[in-house]
């Protein structure tokens, strides 16, 4: 088991969330945030990542390896507007994937999420293109639900459940 914690990020990581927003695999994955430079990283990182934890209590933390001393992605649960329950959110930096950050800290979101008790389950979404994204799902106990267009994002995605 990674030896890792979840912190809430703060204005000072705006240079980390600008590595893992522009990154490739990100914008292929999870789509283009716009992000061009440290302002709009931090713009985004207080909008996406910081606001949400004031506003309803969770969001997104950055992963922390304890051994490394560094984050290498971020996990937690992400609230949208078309849904009554948040969706389980990760990515890594590439140098990071598959190495077992992403089930370690999805167990301790999902734990999160039980003890709030605020929630009867959980939605995971994915591209149906994104097998690496769908296999951990698959591992936590996600069921594949159905596909949908979602706001925002191009194409279909895929929405699984966690039933809490």
């Amino acid at each position: 088991m990674k030896n890792i914690e979840l912190c809430e990020l703060t204005e000072s990581d705006a240079d980390f969330i600008f590595n893992l927003v522009t990154q490739p695999s990100f914008k292929e994955n999870i789509g283009d945030k716009g992000l061009i430079d440290l302002d709009t990283a931090l713009a985004h990182l207080k909008e996406k990542y910081i606001a949400p934890h004031k506003d309803v209590g969770y969001g997104l933390w950055g992963i922390k390896d304890l051994d490394l001393n560094c984050y290498v992605g971020v996990c937690g649960l992400v609230s949208r507007p078309d849904f009554d329950v948040p969706d389980l959110g990760y990515s890594l930096l590439d140098n990071y994937t598959k190495q077992g950050y992403v089930a370690a800290a999805a167990k301790m979101s999902i734990n999160f999420a039980r003890e709030v008790g605020r929630f009867a389950y959980l939605n995971a979404i994915t591209s149906p293109s994104n097998q690496a994204s769908i296999t951990v799902l698959e591992k936590l106990g996600f069921k594949f639900e159905k596909q949908f267009s979602m706001a925002g994002y191009e194409g279909v995605s895929n929405l699984y459940r966690l039933v809490l």
